[in-house]
């Protein structure tokens, strides 16, 4: 198994953990100084340590990377190692632009600037890792002209963290959700009611209710989140032409989008009052109930044999 010491600076540090869950999860070792480093410890000897052992040295290299001593330390030591083994140990990983440093200026790096997916598949290629065993929810869409990867599984994966975001979005407005089913696929609606004073007649107060619908659909063609305002309680009923405003490719554009929603609601009519209703069943075929119900019965019985379900 591969295994990289990741030489950074404290500012990068939100990129470098990700990129060491992201190796981890496609099986390379990580020596991470948060990982690795415990209170009391020598933290010039476990990197020490950490750079002897590891199979390589990947330099996060950054403007601020560059004007730091210890990131500068551990490429001399890096250096002086690569020249005793003389096989590649150092792996230049550029994630923002600045002035690479001589010693590294011949080298190939592995490009973030401008799309992490690319850079990552290229860090991933110097450990003999396919492009195809970095497919994760993050970067499926890459992979949808492929018949060679499962990506659909992933983009069911985004799909649930879409529900799950959204749904905790309307619980907290009191909002009503509701997923769309077979005849609109990864689609979801999100729709509230109040009831507002519209005047007297006779002696009796008389209202009128006040909705918002939101619906959001992944769409197949673009595997973009497209968004419909029209008013319709059940998502199914939608057509593709409804589905007009593109909001992105991301939970987080979806979420943003409905929460400007749901805030201006809220400022002119106040949140619904009414107990609202989630329906966040998912529709499977019967071979998919077949498998839930083995899983089931298995969980149900002492035997863990696969000779009686």
């Amino acid at each position: 198994m591969s295994s990289i010491f990741l030489s950074h600076t404290s500012i990068d540090k939100p990129f470098v953990e990700k990129l060491a869950k992201d190796l981890k999860r496609i099986g390379v070792e990580v020596w991470y100084d948060k990982w690795e480093i415990g209170i009391g410890e020598s933290i010039t000897w476990k990197i020490e340590t950490g750079i002897r052992e590891n199979e390589y040295l990947g330099i996060i290299l950054s403007p601020e990377a560059l004007q730091s001593e210890w990131v500068r330390g551990e490429l001399s030591a890096a250096w002086v190692k690569q020249m005793r083994s003389k096989k590649v140990f150092i792996l230049p990983v550029l994630y923002r632009e600045c002035e690479i440093p001589l010693l590294l200026a011949d080298k190939k790096y592995a490009d973030f600037r401008s799309s992490y997916d690319d850079g990552f598949q290229t860090l991933a290629k110097a450990f003999g890792i396919k492009d195809t065993d970095t497919l994760s929810v993050e970067n499926w869409r890459k992979f949808t002209n492929r018949k060679d990867v499962d990506w659909k599984k992933y983009k069911e994966l985004e799909f649930e963290s879409l529900v799950t975001t959204l749904v905790d979005r309307t619980i907290a407005y009191n909002w009503s959700s509701y997923v769309g089913g077979t005849a609109n696929p990864f689609s979801i609606q999100l729709h509230a009611s109040i009831a507002i004073t519209h005047g007297n007649l006779g002696n009796q107060v008389t209202h009128k209710y006040i909705s918002k619908y939101v619906t959001f659909k992944l769409k197949s063609g673009t595997n973009a989140y497209w968004a419909a305002s029209k008013e319709m309680y059940n998502p199914n009923h939608l057509k593709a032409g409804d589905f007009d405003i593109y909001v992105g490719n991301s939970i987080n554009a979806c979420d943003e989008y409905l929460w400007r929603i749901m805030e201006d609601f809220k400022n002119q009519y106040k949140n619904p009052k009414e107990k609202p209703i989630h329906f966040t069943n998912k529709f499977i075929k019967s071979n998919d109930y077949r498998e839930v119900s083995r899983e089931l019965m298995k969980k149900l019985h002492w035997y863990k044999g696969d000779n009686l379900f």
